[in-house]
């Protein structure tokens, strides 16, 4: 392959890899949706925000996911701890306007 077919791969390529980070912003947004109805949910039951079983077994699942798709599990588990770690400071947000306080709310777990 000469250089000018080369770029022009190197554009497809790239115009592949946008539109795949563009479906990873839309399935987080989809995923903290969901997880915003958990939380208000949680919030109104008086349930903790965080369920460190429930966590553990879908970081497990998914680092599991992971090897089975070939990608690296340990990536992926650090991925899931962020977007888990996101969802459960969200949790607590829904609990605090659940009860109408500014306070902390503690993470049981």
């Amino acid at each position: 392959m000469d250089t000018g077919t080369n770029g022009s791969l190197m554009a497809a390529l790239r115009a592949q890899i946008d539109t795949v980070d563009d479906d990873l912003v839309a399935v987080l947004a989809r995923r903290f949706a969901v997880t915003r109805q958990v939380g208000r949910i949680k919030a109104t039951a008086g349930l903790p925000a965080r369920d460190a079983r429930r966590e553990a077994a879908e970081r497990d699942r998914m680092c599991d996911l992971a090897r089975r798709e070939g990608v690296d599990p340990d990536l992926v588990g650090q991925v899931f701890d962020l977007v888990a770690a996101q969802a459960v400071a969200e949790h607590e947000q829904a609990a605090r306007e659940a009860l109408g306080s500014a306070g902390p709310v503690v993470a049981k777990g």
